[in-house]
């Protein structure tokens, strides 16, 4: 078995892999994250075939091929919610008519669903701020919800996320 690493400048890079029943597969990663699998059944020839996969469809067959790809029940589920999960980060300007008003009082919960999760104030962060808490210009709100909800929060405060 051999293994090559060849640099394509302006393109990526290419990996040669020499397989011991005289075999060879190449793989050639470009810039944009595109990766270009070849076949060679003779290196001295044209390619069988090739196929073209996306950055993420790489990284499933990588982790097939490594064994490492396994997805208990609880996995499976976690991806389910985070394919729904929104989180969404908004800078307050002074025209946002949420500036200098508690949480509690706003009533973004109740009227849009999603929940401010932290503040962004300078270079502190409000964690789980409490209903209480005022909201103020140059803050960034970070909230959760899923995708409707934070649509409707964009929509109703005027951000363009």
């Amino acid at each position: 078995m051999n293994f090559r690493e060849t640099d394509l400048p302006g393109i990526g890079k290419k990996y040669t892999l020499n397989l011991t029943n005289g075999q060879d597969i190449a793989i050639v990663m470009h810039l944009s994250g595109k990766r270009e699998i070849f076949y060679f059944d003779d290196p001295d020839n044209d390619p069988q075939f090739h196929f073209v996969m996306n950055e993420e469809e790489a990284q499933l067959l990588g982790s097939v091929l490594l064994g490492s790809y396994f997805k208990p029940e609880q996995e499976q589920q976690k991806e389910l919610l985070m394919g729904k999960l929104s989180i969404e980060w908004v800078t307050i300007d002074k025209q946002c008519s949420l500036v200098d008003k508690s949480i509690l009082q706003s009533e973004i919960r109740k009227t849009t669903g999603v929940t401010i999760i932290a503040i962004i104030r300078g270079k502190d962060s409000i964690i789980n701020p409490l209903p209480d808490e005022i909201i103020m210009e140059k803050d960034t709100l970070v909230v959760v919800g899923n995708r409707e909800q934070t649509k409707i929060f964009n929509k109703k405060y005027g951000f363009n996320v």
